[in-house]
């Protein structure tokens, strides 16, 4: 049967005040959280605030989930959805919008590359807070964090063990030519899908480079520093390995560059890199370029019960979203 709710459709339907139509074609496990009572009072409160939407972005991640996005006309409020490969509403949250700063402002002066030598995935990374969850806090905001995927998933077989995902222990090196200023290493690696939160960086490291400018990878794994403080390092040099330490559920990598060698006091700046930005949902190569081509070659369909998982996943996230809104 032809699904009526879809990207093209769902922005009209919602003003139109077609609560239950748009609840029906939402998955199963959103219907047994928010109840279509619930559901309707708040879309009549969005649309009692907004007289207009315009369409913002769109965002294709793994597991085969498109996230659309789409603002108000006075950009202070945001709708969010994401369809699953089947066109079902996987996800559906509101809240309210804001452009933080001057994005110009912001960049770095230096010219750098990812902390890379391969090719890895964008999970978190860009302008905003829909394709970038560190967006809201100063000290990270354009922080970036890397995966490996292959076949549309992070890890093989049951992905239990640290040693299954695709980026542990993988080269970690310099983003640009600079002196280490810190390494923090003596942190354990998590069991995947435990992590501390109180502990947000694990392992870690801070180069400094020109320009006052600093930049920190985190979660690194334990004892795997090839480095001391204090060496001068080159672009593109091995430094240490991927790990799981500190606040993360899987083996990657964060990276950011900021004002100050310190985490808790800095700001984060944008990163200029040789080639186009990237973002969340891009591919980035060894050589730095951006890929956003040929998604369908390079991410074949994946196991039903990692793609179930992680949908329960999105849509618990984005209903408590929804009702804190």
């Amino acid at each position: 049967m032809e699904r009526q709710v879809t990207p093209d459709t769902f922005i009209e339907l919602l003003t139109d005040g077609e609560f239950e139509l748009i609840y029906t074609e939402t998955h199963a496990s959103f219907k047994q959280i928010v109840s279509l009572e619930k559901f309707s009072e708040l879309g009549r409160g969005l649309n009692e605030q907004v007289n207009s939407y315009q369409f913002f972005q769109s965002n294709r991640s793994l597991r085969g989930i498109t996230q659309f996005v789409w603002l108000d006309d006075r950009k202070e409020m945001a709708v969010s959805v994401s369809f699953d490969d089947k066109g079902q509403i996987a996800s559906l949250y509101v809240k309210r919008y804001s452009n933080l700063e001057d994005l110009e402002e912001n960049k770095t002066k230096n010219v750098y590359q990812m902390p890379i030598n391969s090719e890895w995935y964008v999970f978190w990374g860009g302008t905003n807070e829909f394709i970038n969850h560190h967006y809201e806090l100063e000290n990270q905001r354009y922080a970036f964090d890397l995966v490996k995927v292959r076949n549309r998933s992070s890890f093989r077989n049951k992905g239990l063990q640290n040693k299954e995902y695709y980026a542990f222990d993988q080269d970690v090196v310099a983003p640009l030519d600079g002196k280490v200023v810190q390494i923090h290493n003596g942190k354990k690696d998590n069991i995947p899908g435990v992590f501390k939160g109180k502990d947000l960086l694990g392992n870690y490291m801070v180069i400094e480079h020109a320009n006052q400018e600093y930049s920190l990878i985190a979660h690194i794994k334990r004892d795997s520093f090839v480095v001391r403080e204090g060496d001068a390092v080159a672009q593109g040099q091995n430094l240490a390995t991927c790990g799981n330490s500190g606040n993360s559920s899987e083996p990657h990598i964060h990276f950011q560059v900021m004002t100050s060698a310190q985490f808790k006091f800095t700001r984060s700046l944008r990163v200029q890199f040789e080639f186009e930005e990237p973002q969340k949902g891009d591919f980035v190569s060894h050589n730095q370029k951006v890929i956003r081509d040929e998604w369908e070659e390079r991410v074949d369909q994946v196991e039903s019960t990692s793609s179930v998982l992680d949908l329960f996943l999105v849509i618990r996230k984005a209903v408590a979203q929804l009702l804190s809104s």
